[in-house]
C-alpha cells in the first residue's frame, strides 16, 4: 500500500464528467474462497450501474461498455484481488479513465454514484488524525511503516531506492567496501559495529544515530504528504536515538517496547491501539470543547446548513465536522451570486453540498471529520469552526 495523501484527493476532486461513476467496496487482505465475495461485490456495483446508465442516462451498449471496460477487466485479473486494502474506491469517467485506490478504512456495504462529480466522503477517514495513525517499526535489519486505526492496521511499502530501509544491508555494503580497498575493520564506525570487538557503546549509538538521520531525511517528507501522528515500536534503547534524529511534528509520545518482526503486526496493531487510544479520545474532547469556545467568539455554527456550505466552499472554514449519520443535501453553488440552489433530489448539475463542502475545506487545507452522532457539538448535520467571523 502506498501513503494515499492530500494531493491525490485534491485532484480527484476537481474532476468532472457526464457521468462520473464512484463505486466503494469491501475488500479482503486474505481469502479463503478465492476473493470470490471481494469480486461479487464489486461485479454487483458494475451491474447497479449499467442499469442507471441505461435507464437515467439513456446511453447505448458500446457506450456504456466504453465507460465500465477498465473497471471489467479487473475481474479478470486475479492477483489485483490477491493485493487488496479493506475497500476498493473505483472512479469512471470518459474515454475508459479510471482511478483506483486501495483504503485502510472500512465500510459496511459496498455502494455506487453516479453524478458529475465524484463522490468523496467516504475516503475522508483517510486524510485525518480522528483515530488514523502511523506506526514504525525500529528493526535495524528492516524499518517498517504501518498505517492503522483501531480495526485495521496495513503495512505502507517503503521503496528502499528511496528510503533507506536497512542498517544493517548499509552496514554490511560499507565492510564489503573498506575491505575491497583493504581497510578491514578499522578507521570505520560502521566496520568497528559489526567487527568482533564491536566497539563502544558511544560509536554504536552515533553511527545509528547517522543512520537515523538518513533514514528520517528521506521518509518524512513522504509522511507529510498525509501527516498523521507517528507511534514508534522497537527495542527500548532505540526509541531515544530515533527521536534525537527525527524532525517530525507528529511524533508522539510512548511506543511499543519489543523486538518485533513482520509476523508480529497484529500484537503491534495491539499494542499500538492501546497507547493511541488516549490520545484521539482527548482529541474528540478537546475539539468539542473548542467548537463551544469558538461559538462564544461568533467563529463556530452549527444551525445553518447553508451558511456553513458557503463559507466551506469559500474558504472560510477551518474545521468541519460531518454527522455520520449524515443523508445528501442536494444542490449545486452559484459562485457569481453567492448562492445556493437546493433541489428535493438528484439532479444533472446538482451533488451534495455535503460532500462538495468537505473536498473544499480540504483542498483549503482545513481539517475534515466524519463524526460520531455523539460527538457532534448539536444534534445536526454538520458543524464548522470558522477562520473569521462572517
Amino acid at each position: 500500500m502506498k501513503i494515499f495523501n492530500r494531493e491525490d484527493f485534491i485532484k480527484l476532486s476537481k474532476k468532472t464528467a457526464n457521468p462520473m461513476i464512484s463505486i466503494y467496496s469491501p475488500t479482503s487482505r486474505q481469502s479463503s474462497n478465492g476473493y470470490k465475495q471481494d469480486m461479487t461485490h464489486f461485479k454487483n456495483q458494475l451491474s447497479g450501474v449499467k442499469k442507471s446508465l441505461e435507464k437515467d442516462y439513456k446511453m447505448s451498449n458500446s457506450e456504456i461498455n466504453n465507460l465500465l471496460d477498465p473497471a471489467q477487466e479487473l475481474l479478470d485479473n486475479f492477483s489485483f484481488w490477491q493485493n487488496n486494502s479493506d475497500t476498493l474506491a473505483c472512479f469512471l469517467s470518459e474515454n475508459g479513465e479510471m482511478d483506483l485506490f486501495k483504503l485502510p478504512i472500512e465500510i459496511s456495504d459496498s455502494s455506487h454514484f453516479i453524478g458529475n462529480k465524484p463522490l468523496l466522503l467516504p475516503m475522508v477517514p483517510e486524510l485525518n488524525d480522528d483515530g488514523h495513525y502511523y506506526l514504525l517499526l525500529l528493526n535495524l535489519d528492516k524499518i517498517r511503516l504501518y498505517e492503522a486505526t483501531r480495526s485495521v492496521i496495513q503495512e505502507v511499502l517503503l521503496d528502499p531506492e528511496e528510503v533507506a530501509v536497512s542498517f544493517t544491508a548499509e552496514e554490511e555494503e560499507d565492510e564489503n567496501q573498506d575491505q575491497l580497498h583493504g581497510k578491514g575493520g578499522i578507521g570505520n564506525a560502521g566496520a568497528m559495529y559489526h567487527g568482533h570487538d564491536g566497539g563502544s557503546d558511544e560509536v554504536k549509538k552515533v553511527t545509528i544515530l547517522n543512520y537515523f538521520h538518513r533514514m528520517t531525511n528521506m521518509l518524512e517528507p513522504q509522511l507529510y504528504r498525509n501527516p498523521l501522528p507517528m507511534y514508534l515500536a522497537g527495542v527500548d534503547y532505540l526509541i531515544p536515538i530515533f527521536k534525537e534524529a527525527s524532525k517530525y511534528n507528529h511524533l508522539m509520545d510512548g511506543h511499543v517496547s519489543g523486538a518485533f518482526q513482520e509476523k508480529d503486526i497484529m500484537t503491534l496493531h495491539q499494542k499500538s491501539w492501546e497507547i493511541a487510544e488516549p490520545h484521539f479520545l482527548k482529541e474528540r474532547k478537546k475539539r468539542k470543547e473548542n467548537f463551544q469556545a469558538k461559538k462564544a467568539e461568533g467563529l463556530a455554527v452549527s444551525n445553518d446548513n447553508l451558511k456553513i456550505i458557503k463559507a466551506a466552499l469559500t474558504g472560510a472554514v477551518d474545521t468541519l465536522m460531518v454527522n455520520k449519520n449524515h443523508e445528501h443535501l442536494w444542490g449545486k453553488y452559484d459562485a457569481e451570486n453567492h448562492k445556493i440552489n437546493l433541489t428535493d433530489e438528484q439532479e444533472d448539475s446538482s451533488h451534495c453540498l455535503v460532500d462538495e463542502a468537505a473536498a473544499k475545506v480540504i483542498e483549503f487545507k482545513g481539517k475534515v471529520y466524519m463524526t460520531d452522532p455523539e460527538d457532534m457539538p448539536e444534534d445536526n448535520l454538520i458543524a464548522a469552526t470558522m477562520r473569521y467571523p462572517l
